[in-house]
């Protein structure tokens, strides 16, 4: 059963930013952003009038749009950009007929539907960093309130020697660190602008391809890339990498946590409180809810 659109069920496996950022009418918004900069980038470069681009970024609102009429119009086209530019050109028509003409000039619908994964990606991004700054931050707290709190180290979950529980509170803080870098590297570096046109040589714009490619990227923020890379998709491979990741990194620090919480070893646990970790039959038990909930997490994305 998937979550991703669950208001019973999301709330177990996401915070309400990141919902946000995933809500089917913000990747809309994406798409339309990407269409409202293009027309921008094209008239600013001389390819379709001036006066067009105005009809045409104030048609780029995605609450006016009907998404369940998208949808089924993309089972029968076989992507959301054909039935999304259909429908756009639609709106700006029935303002100004000729902008309607320039609506998506000289893209296709591959330059879309990647952008917008871009931006969405970037707003993930952005939606996760400040949790993983507290997370950070929280560790390294307590690593240094427990630099000389003595635990006990293990190898193949077995007593080996005394350690500092401070050493490893300060590894998940530098794990969670390493993530972090890798998040703004790749927002920064490999979240980068798709515009080719129909066989990535933007041969539909002429000797103005270039211009308009720097002015879109400039518009929507991206880096432009060296080339269209659409058809190369290690950079969404990269983005699951990094964030695969992460989420092997919060799972181990769930299962340690899970472990130490054991009954007959106690020696770290959740928070507490009014509702939480809480047994509906056996009232002396403390359950790892949040640690399961990491887990359950990982394999909901998997």
């Amino acid at each position: 059963m998937s979550t991703a659109l669950s208001p019973l069920l999301a709330p177990m496996l996401s915070s309400a930013a990141m919902r946000a950022v995933c809500d089917d009418a913000a990747c809309l918004q994406n798409m339309l952003d990407f269409e409202a900069a293009l027309a921008r980038a094209e008239a600013a470069t001389g390819v379709i009038p001036a006066s067009a681009a105005g009809p045409v970024t104030k048609a780029c609102k995605a609450e006016a749009f009907d998404l369940g009429a998208l949808a089924e119009a993309a089972t029968r086209s076989g992507n959301l950009a054909i039935p999304l530019v259909k429908a756009l050109t639609a709106a700006v028509a029935r303002v100004d007929a000729e902008a309607a003409r320039y609506v998506h000039w000289g893209a296709t619908s591959q330059d879309v539907i990647d952008t917008a994964g871009m931006l969405t990606l970037r707003a993930g991004i952005d939606a996760l960093l400040p949790d993983l700054d507290r997370a950070i931050a929280g560790f390294a707290k307590l690593a240094r309130r427990h630099r000389n709190t003595p635990a006990v180290a293990r190898t193949w979950l077995q007593h080996a020697l005394p350690m500092p529980f401070g050493l490893k509170l300060a590894e998940y803080a530098a794990a969670l660190h390493r993530s972090r870098k890798r998040l703004q590297r790749l927002r920064r570096e490999t979240l980068a602008l798709q515009f080719g046109g129909a066989a990535g040589t933007l041969a539909a714009l002429g000797d103005k391809g270039m211009p308009v490619a720097e002015k879109l990227a400039e518009l929507l923020n991206l880096p432009l890339p060296d080339a269209p890379w659409h058809t190369h998709r290690d950079r969404i491979a990269e983005a699951a990498s990094v964030c695969a990741i992460l989420a092997g990194s919060c799972g181990k620090i769930a299962r340690d946590v899970s472990l130490m919480m054991q009954t007959d070893v106690a020696e770290a646990f959740e928070p507490s409180g009014e509702g939480r970790g809480g047994s509906s039959t056996m009232p002396h038990k403390r359950n790892p809810v949040i640690c399961e909930g990491v887990r359950l997490t990982m394999c909901s994305e998997t």
